[in-house]
């Protein structure tokens, strides 16, 4: 067999010119008898020319980097395992981790509460059950039940953030999935989506079915002025419901913020995450001050209109287009009755009747257990002002919504806490692409 010449450069640029740069760098190993593979052994044994060598026209261009993150950055998204619909935007290994195993972990820690209690020890009761009843509570009736507040309630709360977290991962992953599978939803982020949705929409109308029952059972029902009448004596006693009530609200916007960093990152996540902030922090501070009366009725008024949202979304996700319209037009509705016009007024009657209707022997701090003062009723409205910045925000946003419907003639589509991927369309790429492991960036917006 007769030696193979390397070629010259500008042979090597003639190859080039027709689309054979790729034979300079492949490596093949020489086999007798097959020319092809000895052209490529003297390509690249041929030492690599250099740009120069090249006319201007036939250089090679390196690919200019997306502007948005590659398939391999921190804040890409990445999918959990195959078997789940679950998308994260982070690669933290702690989030991963709990985000892989909250369901197992937390029946884990249940099943270990409820046989340690079953079994007759003492300290499973410490976060199973509400404890620091009062001395005068009746024990005739779980109804009639009065109990202070106390440093075992954070046990309480603990063991009711494992039930939540439990509650919504067997939920999201295992019951509401069959209702857009039976429909014949195909889409994995319409159905990832409408889940999540569901288990919104069920905690809110269960949990605000409980604390109405409980406020129109209570004596400030429907009256503001009730809700500071005998302050700080009546307050310091709670009944059983709204002590429960409570705890468990408190327990869920715990687990909020959880729950936001193992679901696909959102547009509004950092208002969402500071919302959450403010809203834990204008709980604790209402049942330590004892206002649990007004915080009551606040967490009634401000769920109120997340009940239209979380169906509006539902129904959207399933490819209805009228029954979203319908609802999103009732949810923003109440939008501004609720979070503005009542939380206005809420605001206004705990710093008047919150101050001015106590004695100025039952105030802070010549009272025992009394915080009926200007500075401390200051600070709830500094948390209030800080929660209605976020919530003007948001109405912002809605009113954009309701351009789009009332004078495009567009479909309602609430643009304040959905997917970073605005249309539904590119996120089916993205999911695509986390699958088969091609670059997306170019395609749509992280």
């Amino acid at each position: 067999m007769p030696p193979i010449e390397v070629m010259s450069q500008p042979n090597i640029a003639a190859l080039a010119d027709h689309g054979h740069t790729n034979a300079l760098y492949r490596p093949n190993t020489v086999n007798e008898g097959n020319i092809d593979g000895a052209i490529d052994h003297s390509f690249t044994s041929a030492k690599a020319p250099s740009s120069a060598a090249f006319p201007h026209h036939m250089r090679l261009r390196s690919r200019r980097p997306s502007k948005s993150a590659s398939i391999n950055d921190a804040s890409s998204p990445q999918r959990l395992s195959p078997k789940r619909n679950v998308i994260l935007n982070t690669r933290n290994p702690v989030i991963i981790w709990l985000a892989k195993n909250e369901l197992h972990l937390s029946l884990f820690l249940l099943a270990i509460a409820h046989s340690c209690y079953w079994a007759g020890y003492e300290w499973p009761s410490l976060w199973i059950r509400m404890q620091h009843k009062s001395t005068l509570a009746d024990n005739h009736a779980v109804e009639s039940h009065r109990y202070v507040r106390g440093v075992h309630d954070i046990k309480f709360v603990c063991y009711w953030v494992v039930q939540i977290i439990a509650a919504r991962s067997i939920l999201l992953h295992h019951v509401l999935p069959a209702i857009p599978r039976c429909l014949g939803i195909t889409n994995d982020r319409r159905e990832r989506r409408f889940c999540e949705m569901g288990w919104s929409m069920l905690y809110i109308l269960s949990s605000w079915c409980i604390g109405f029952r409980v406020w129109q059972t209570s004596p400030y029902f429907m009256s503001t002025q009730n809700m500071y009448v005998n302050y700080p004596d009546d307050h310091v006693v709670m009944p059983y419901g709204l002590k429960w009530f409570y705890l468990v609200q408190t327990a869920f916007w715990l687990s909020n913020v959880y729950t936001i960093h193992v679901e696909e990152r959102r547009k509004d996540h950092n208002e969402m995450l500071a919302h959450h902030v403010v809203t834990i922090t204008l709980v604790l501070c209402s049942y330590a001050f004892h206002f649990t009366r007004f915080g009551h009725v606040f967490m009634l008024v401000m769920d109120f209109p997340d009940i239209f949202l979380s169906a509006a979304k539902m129904f959207r996700y399933l490819g209805y287009d009228l029954l979203p319209n319908a609802l999103f037009g009732v949810f923003s509705v109440s939008w501004v009755v609720t979070k503005h016009w009542l939380c206005l007024k809420m605001m206004i009657s705990i710093w008047t009747q919150g101050t001015t209707s106590v004695p100025l022997e039952k105030r802070y701090p010549a009272y025992p257990n009394s915080y009926a003062s200007y500075p401390i009723v200051g600070c709830l409205w500094f948390v209030l002002c800080l929660l209605q910045v976020i919530l003007l925000y948001w109405f912002y946003l809605i009113l954009k919504v309701l351009q789009k419907v009332l004078i495009k003639g567009e479909d309602a589509d609430d643009n304040r806490s959905d997917d970073e991927d605005v249309e539904e369309e590119e996120s089916t790429v993205v999911e695509d692409g986390l699958d088969s492991g091609i670059d997306t960036s170019s395609n749509c917006s992280m």
